[in-house]
Formats: C-alpha cells, sequence, structure tokens
C-alpha cells in the first residue's frame, strides 16, 4: 500500500487592490489622472488638454515598454535614464583604499558595515546602519534529499518547518531569514590533481585510463557545485535594552547570537548539516566570488593568506566596479541579470516541486528566498482584513456588473484557508524570491536566463526580469540581509 503524497499550497502573492482589484501601482495613475481631467474642466484650458489625463494615467497602468509593465519599471527606468545624464550609473572605486568604510562602497552598498563579533563566537556580523539591522550567515548542507522517497521528503520538510517556526513568535527581534543557494562550475581540475598524485597520468597510454580520463573531460562543463547559506536578520528597534549591556547595538549583537545558535541546533536536529557562524574572511570571500565568480581562484587564495588568516588589515569585499544598465548591471568582471518570483505555484505540489530550477540549470545563477515572519496575533488579524477586502472587492463588481472570475474567486478560497490555519496554529511567513543569473559576456547571459526561466516554468514559477533594477537584485542575492520584499509587494 502506498504512503499518501503531502502536497503543499501556496497562495496568490497579489494582494486586495485599491480600487476594483487594481494594485496600488496601477490604481494611483488611474485616479491622478482622472483628478487632472477634473481640475482641467474647471479652468479655461482646453478640455482636449485635459483628457491626456486619464489617457497618460490608463498608459501608465496598464501598458508595457519592451515586455514590461510600466507601473512597476517606470519609476527605476527615469531615474536610470537621469543618473546616465550625469555619468553617475558607473561607479569605480577610488585608489589607495584601505577599508570599505563611506563612499568605498559603491551607492547600491551604502551603509552596510561587516564587523567581527569578537567578543562572542567570532562570527561576521553585516550591519545595516540605514535599515538598523545586523545579520549573520550560516553555512547549510543538506543530504539525499532528491534520492530520498516522498515520505522522507515530506519528513524534512517537517523538520524544516520545525526549525522556523521559532522565528514567527511574538517580540521576536528577527524580521527575516534568507536562504541562498548558489550554483556554479567547478570544472575537474582538483580531480586531475588528485589522479597526477596518484600516478594515473603515468599510465594515460592504456585504454582503460584513457576512456576514464575522456569521461572526465566530458563532465567537466556540467560539474557543478552548490553552495547554500542561511542569514538571520535581527532589528535593533525590536531588541529590548538589558541593564546589563547598556546599548542597543550590543543588545541586537546578543540576540542575534542567541538565535543563530538555537537556529543552528534547530537545524542539527532537522537532520541537516550546518557550518558556521561564517567568520568575516568566509564571509567576505563568498561575497566577493558571488559578485565575481570569474575571479574565484584568486579570492580563494587570498583568504588563504596568513594576513587575512592573522586577521590583520581591513577586509575587502566590495566590488571595485559596478555599471548599471537597464537589463543587467556588470560588477567587476561579471554581468548579473535578476528575475524575481512574480507567482509561485498555483496547484498543488510536492515536495520535491524545485527540482527543476535547483538542479538542472547549467547556468551561474543564486536562488534567494527571503522569508518574513509574522507574529500569530498580527497574522491573524491581517488575515481577517483580507476575508474582508477581498469580499468587498467582489462586491463592489457584483453591484457595478464585473464579472467575478475564477482567479477572483481562488483568491478568496485560500486566503480564507490561511486563515483557518492561522486559526490551527500554523506559522506565517511572507516570501520574496529572487534569482541572479551572472555571466561573463552577454549572450553567456542571454542563454544562461532562458536556461533559468525554462527551469522555473518546469517547477511552475513565473520569472520577470527587475528590469532598471538588476543592481538591487545582485545586492539582494548576496548573504547581506538586504532585500528587495518591500519594494516588490
Amino acid at each position: 500500500m502506498s504512503a499518501e503524497v503531502q502536497a503543499y499550497r501556496f497562495g496568490d502573492a497579489q494582494r486586495p487592490g485599491l480600487l476594483l482589484g487594481l494594485s496600488a501601482r496601477q490604481a494611483i495613475p488611474v485616479i491622478g489622472g482622472i483628478l487632472v481631467l477634473a481640475l482641467t474642466l474647471q479652468t479655461p484650458a482646453p478640455p482636449l488638454l485635459g483628457v491626456l489625463g486619464p489617457v497618460v494615467g490608463t498608459a501608465v497602468a496598464f501598458g508595457k515598454w519592451q515586455g514590461a509593465s510600466l507601473s512597476e519599471t517606470l519609476v527605476p527606468a527615469t531615474r536610470l535614464w537621469l543618473l546616465r545624464r550625469i555619468g553617475c550609473h558607473r561607479w569605480l572605486r577610488p585608489p589607495l583604499l584601505g577599508d570599505n568604510s563611506g563612499h568605498a562602497l559603491p551607492p547600491q552598498l551604502r551603509g552596510l558595515e561587516l564587523l567581527d563579533h569578537a567578543a562572542g563566537s567570532g562570527m561576521a556580523v553585516v550591519r545595516d546602519r540605514r535599515a538598523g539591522t545586523l545579520t549573520g550567515v550560516l553555512r547549510v548542507r543538506g543530504h539525499g534529499f532528491p534520492l530520498a522517497s516522498q515520505r522522507e521528503q515530506d519528513a524534512m520538510l517537517a523538520g524544516w518547518s520545525a526549525a522556523l517556526s521559532p522565528f514567527a513568535r511574538e517580540r521576536s527581534p528577527v524580521s527575516a531569514v534568507a536562504w541562498q543557494e548558489w550554483a556554479h562550475p567547478i570544472g575537474t581540475d582538483d580531480h586531475r590533481s588528485f589522479l597526477t598524485d596518484v600516478g594515473v597520468d603515468e599510465r594515460s597510454g592504456e585504454p582503460a585510463t584513457a576512456d576514464y580520463l575522456a569521461l572526465v573531460d566530458q563532465q567537466a562543463p556540467t560539474t557543478v557545485a552548490h553552495d547554500t547559506l542561511v542569514s538571520i536578520t535581527v532589528e535593533q528597534r525590536r531588541v529590548r535594552v538589558r541593564r546589563s549591556t547598556g546599548s542597543r547595538f550590543a543588545a541586537a549583537f546578543d540576540a542575534l547570537d542567541d538565535e543563530i545558535r538555537l537556529f543552528k541546533g534547530r537545524l542539527n536536529a532537522a537532520g541537516l548539516t550546518v557550518n558556521g557562524p561564517l567568520s568575516p574572511v568566509e564571509l567576505s570571500t563568498a561575497i566577493r566570488v558571488r559578485s565575481d565568480p570569474s575571479r574565484s581562484r584568486q579570492v580563494n587564495s587570498l583568504a588563504r593568506s596568513l594576513a587575512a588568516a592573522a586577521r590583520r588589515g581591513a577586509l575587502e569585499w566590495g566590488p571595485m566596479l559596478v555599471e548599471t544598465e537597464r537589463t543587467q548591471v556588470l560588477v567587476d568582471g561579471t554581468f548579473h541579470r535578476s528575475l524575481r518570483i512574480a507567482s509561485w505555484p498555483q496547484l498543488p505540489v510536492a515536495a520535491d516541486w524545485m527540482n527543476d530550477l535547483l538542479t538542472n540549470t547549467p547556468a551561474v545563477r543564486t536562488v534567494t528566498v527571503v522569508m518574513e515572519p509574522v507574529p500569530m496575533g498580527r497574522a491573524a488579524r491581517a488575515a481577517d482584513r483580507e476575508v474582508m477586502a477581498r469580499e468587498a472587492d467582489a462586491d463592489m463588481k457584483t453591484q457595478k456588473g464585473f464579472r467575478v472570475n475564477a482567479r477572483e474567486r481562488k483568491r478568496l478560497a485560500d486566503v480564507e484557508a490561511r486563515e483557518r490555519e492561522l486559526s490551527e496554529g500554523h506559522a506565517e511567513f511572507h516570501f520574496t524570491g529572487i534569482v541572479d543569473v551572472t555571466a561573463v559576456n552577454l549572450d553567456e547571459l542571454d542563454d544562461g536566463c532562458a536556461d533559468v526561466e525554462q527551469a522555473a516554468a518546469q517547477s511552475l514559477l513565473d520569472l520577470r526580469p527587475l528590469d532598471a533594477r538588476h543592481d538591487k537584485g545582485w545586492v539582494a542575492s548576496l548573504p547581506l540581509g538586504r532585500s528587495l520584499a518591500r519594494s516588490l509587494a
């Protein structure tokens, strides 16, 4: 008798609209255009001039430019155009700087500091002065998930869920938990060196040895390594200041240390292997290699240097060059293109539903999922408000003669199911997903993005490029605790 297959459901990511189902980005231009028309009709100006208001507002709300929605890209594209006009779209690191403070970092990374928590576990802490947050990073490895049975996969996901649930408690200082899975080809150089050390190359004339070496060369382009980092972000304003510390910043340091220690224990109990928290050298190496994978050998050798081991001198974790374009961003010698997950699967899926995206793409890419825990009380109130908003929206459409389509009915059913699950004690998280694809030239970048979009479609994910915001997508794909969750909401 076969075991029952566990199905996982995702709610519709689109929030209730402000007006007849329209989002805020769509409703505001439409309302603004109507106001322009109303004001024009009360002045001596020609009425035709006022008609331009609704026309322009409708075009901004529903129009597209080069396949991208104007309501999403108009503001960032205009900002990027202005930066290009004044020559500020390209940032070059000033020479002879020994630290990463102030103007030594590009605008996308301003406000970030890489600190050494020497008083605690020696972990690296990323401080975001703008957001008032502290972030620590763990390296996590799983074992045998793709080869496990469906029952075993469900058990592994249940363990991951149990490890995350405590973050959604009331008065939790944790504002976000993010996992970032970086896939990159590693080739066969290390294996070749091993074969040379054991003397295999000396017998290359033998048929069996020659066939084996040919197989190694054939598999070299498809040999991919996967590195997963999990970051925990604490907001300073959520931390209670203790009399022993006397400082909110110091209290936040201690709170982050405690949360990482407890989370590490829960992950170990779930059957995952956890290394870390990462040291400043390890974290700076991860940031630089993921920003420019073409320099991985050079960066790794610097990370193993005597100066790095002794922690002498400032850590160089920022890039040398950042040049932003509408369709990509150049960081040192690597092009980045970011795609946001616009919608999650609308059908029930199995535990391994992301297998195609995570394992079947040859491109160098980083899959980032940011999970923002929602306290139980606030989640219940938000679900109640959303039920009322969707019901009111449906009633208004019916009264005005509009049809309530199947997708809107499904959204109402999803939020009702969400309200029921919250009443049963399930924790809630807000999800934001980004896939950052990298390549050394634009042709390779286009091919990589095409492969990633195909794999995402097989995983029932809808990817949309972050046009004019690829620099922000690059930053969000780094283990720095800075995400696009609020700007994409």
